[in-house]
């Protein structure tokens, strides 16, 4: 997922949420698990992240420069 919108405005409860997302900018980005719990997070916070799909070979891929 990804944080697309500030967080200047929001309530003290949606920062929190989107902390606990492990976001922390705007254009941040951060994989989670699909499951239940994360699902109700972004639920709460739809309106500042976008989900993004990868598939399980982007996650552990390695750099093309093999760092």
């Amino acid at each position: 997922m990804q944080l697309v919108r500030g967080l200047s405005g929001t309530t003290r409860y949606q920062r929190e949420v989107v902390k606990g997302l492990g976001l922390r900018r705007l254009g941040a980005t951060a994989s989670r698990p699909d499951n239940p719990m994360i699902r109700g997070m972004v639920r709460r916070v739809p309106h500042l992240v976008r989900i993004i799909e990868t598939t399980p070979a982007q996650e552990t891929a390695v750099p093309a420069d093999g760092e």
